[in-house]
């Protein structure tokens, strides 16, 4: 019987990562998100330290540390970014293949794409003042800092994702569900999330 995944991706500050959470709990499966990078580093066993600046993000072409440690999984000589895309890829194609759960980020829906799982792909997005509202009140954040943070990191994501897939991040063709967090409560996202999860 395949498993049945629910990929995540989302706009810095739209709720995602609340989302997943709460469905998670709804459906009873577990979520992976930032355990994914520490399981790849055990994985490949090279340090936390080392690669945590490379976590969900694109290789800078003119600046960035090559990879010489770890053991035989490890591909020696690649820029740190792309060792921990290679292993997180590999723990993600693991853990589908044992258990049903939810992975937020890390281009999981791409690399899930031919393996033989029920995928759901589910994008999560909100207006970009609703956005830095939000990280004002959660980090108690200046408007300023806030849309720096908000722009940066929906920059990054953007990069990270369309870097190794070659797809576009936040394409409404590219997924089965697309969720406004602007004009849809975290609750009401969770049950379209669940009821799409149980028509697999």
């Amino acid at each position: 019987m395949e498993n049945k995944i629910i990929c995540i991706a989302r706009e810095f500050g739209s709720g995602g990562h609340e989302i997943a959470l709460r469905t998670g709990s709804r459906l009873g499966i577990r979520v992976y998100e930032k355990d994914l990078f520490h399981l790849a580093c055990r994985y490949g066993e090279l340090s936390e330290k080392m690669m945590e600046s490379a976590d969900e993000r694109a290789t800078n072409p003119f600046l960035y540390r090559t990879v010489h440690e770890g053991n035989y999984h490890v591909t020696r000589g690649l820029p740190t970014s792309e060792v921990l895309f290679e292993l997180q890829s590999h723990e993600i194609r693991q853990i589908a293949k044992r258990e049903s759960c939810i992975f937020v980020g890390r281009c999981a829906d791409y690399v899930l794409r031919e393996e033989k799982v029920k995928l759901l792909r589910v994008f999560v997005r909100a207006p970009l003042e609703k956005r830095i509202e939000r990280k004002m009140q959660q980090e108690d954040l200046t408007r300023e800092k806030a849309v720096r943070l908000v722009r940066k990191m929906d920059k990054r994501r953007k990069k990270y994702y369309e870097s190794y897939t070659g797809l576009a991040w936040g394409s409404p063709d590219g997924y089965d569900l697309c969720i406004d967090t602007g004009i849809t409560e975290f609750e009401a996202a969770v049950k379209q999330i669940c009821l799409a999860y149980q028509s697999l």
